[in-house]
């Protein structure tokens, strides 16, 4: 008597490096719902930057802040959530936490110097550029993987054409903001798009009951 092979999705974790690794592209996909949100959040702030008619840094820092606060609170709700199923969170988190932190201080310090509000965006930029490329290098490529690479290379590029777009003057600093919102709004949206796409295939995959495996 022989018997087929088949694999039911999700009741038994596989074990090693590609277990967690699929584990951690199920996970993200679960979330993309506040990753929509953040490229939103993104693209909202973005336009309102371009639309600011007397720009100041106490404006631009305001505006930075808000952003900052919302991205950092949808980061650590997907990190949360990750937690939740024992998968790996710190990348949310410590995208988040940053976040936070950097638009807290922006916050309560908006008429802080030209000088320290790049510092601060700078920094912020760079350390979450880091982390989203970290969480795409684990990314399957079915998960928007291109995406969320581009976006934390472009978070980290960004980060360091801070120091020049100053000497351009306030007008040029607020334009390089608000167009760094908003393509990273875009490629954020663009990878919401496929991980929402992925899960629900997962979804399909599961109520469909057994799948045979080669």
């Amino acid at each position: 008597m022989s018997h087929d092979h088949v694999d039911r999705p999700g009741p038994h974790p596989q074990p090693g490096p590609a277990g967690r690794l699929r584990r951690m592209n199920r996970v993200l996909a679960r979330n993309w719902w506040a990753l929509a949100l953040r490229g939103a959040a993104a693209i909202l702030l973005g336009v309102l930057a371009l639309l600011m008619p007397g720009v100041t840094v106490a404006t631009l820092a305001l505006t930075f802040s808000a952003y900052l606060l919302l991205d950092g609170v949808f980061a650590i709700l997907a990190g949360l959530r990750a937690s939740r199923h024992h998968e790996r969170s710190l990348p949310f988190i410590l995208e988040g936490a940053v976040s936070l932190i950097a638009g807290i201080v922006a916050a309560l310090w908006p008429a802080a110097s030209l000088f320290a509000l790049v510092f601060l965006i700078a920094a912020w930029s760079v350390v979450t550029g880091l982390a989203e490329v970290m969480s795409a290098w684990r990314m399957e490529r079915t998960h928007g993987k291109w995406a969320w690479g581009v976006a934390g290379a472009l978070s980290i590029l960004f980060g360091l054409s801070m120091w020049i777009l100053p000497a351009l003057g306030l007008l040029a600093l607020a334009w390089g903001v608000a167009a760094y919102l908003i393509a990273f709004g875009l490629l954020a949206l663009v990878t919401a798009v496929r991980l929402r796409h992925c899960h629900r295939g997962n979804g399909a995959l599961g109520n469909g009951g057994m799948t045979a495996t080669v």
